[in-house]
């Protein structure tokens, strides 16, 4: 054998293992496979969506509490007049808080009878069933009560606005003398000082106790 031949041989069976060295490149590419997962972890972010659409339903609640809880703890709510020394009964000031007051109840009231009237509209199906249907007349019963005494004090709270347009409110009927500031706080529709008052209850437990 001839040194070229040698040569020749040597050079063939060095450029064989080159081949196993690009094959072992291969598995590079199934690295790269793995990476396509990742997307799937973005995919997972959007529930986060309905999290947020969960929220929403927070100010329809917030909005429904926003109603008028009764006369004492609306009355209980008033921030008293601060009265000053020598001050005028009955001054322009106090008129124009004790309308203030009156025209805040006089208007959550209206709001409580129109949403009874809407409530008797949608609710006036009969049910099928005679326990159920003696429970909802019975809730309506009380619920009706309840608006009828609202009615007849938003009349009295019509009345002391008038009076207040007038110049007349703020004096008992019975003696005319001043009812009082604080006395009309705890009851804006009060027309009868606290004595002339106190007399006519006792009148009325004579008469029908």
């Amino acid at each position: 054998m001839t040194k070229s031949s040698k040569i020749v041989k040597k050079s063939t069976a060095k450029k064989a293992p080159a081949k196993k060295v690009a094959a072992k490149k291969a598995p590079a590419k199934k690295v790269a496979a793995k990476k396509a997962p990742a997307k799937k972890v973005a995919a997972k972010k959007a529930p986060a969506k309905k999290v947020a659409a969960k929220k929403a339903p927070a100010k329809k609640n917030n909005i429904l509490n926003l109603k008028y809880e009764g006369d004492a703890q609306f009355l209980a709510s008033i921030k008293p007049y601060t009265l000053k020394k020598k001050e005028k009964y009955m001054n322009a000031k106090q008129k124009n808080h004790f309308l203030s007051i009156l025209d805040n109840w006089q208007g959550q009231l209206q709001v409580e009878q129109d949403r009874t009237a809407d409530k008797l509209q949608k609710n006036a199906s009969n049910f099928p069933d005679e326990a159920d249907r003696a429970t909802h007349e019975e809730e309506f019963t009380l619920e009706l009560r309840t608006r009828e005494r609202e009615r007849k004090l938003l009349s009295k709270i019509n009345e002391s606005i008038d009076d207040i347009n007038i110049d007349d409110y703020g004096y008992c009927a019975s003696c005319g003398i001043e009812i009082g500031i604080r006395r009309l706080e705890a009851r804006p529709t009060a027309t009868r000082c606290i004595d002339c008052k106190t007399i006519e209850e006792i009148h009325e437990r004579q008469k029908y106790g």
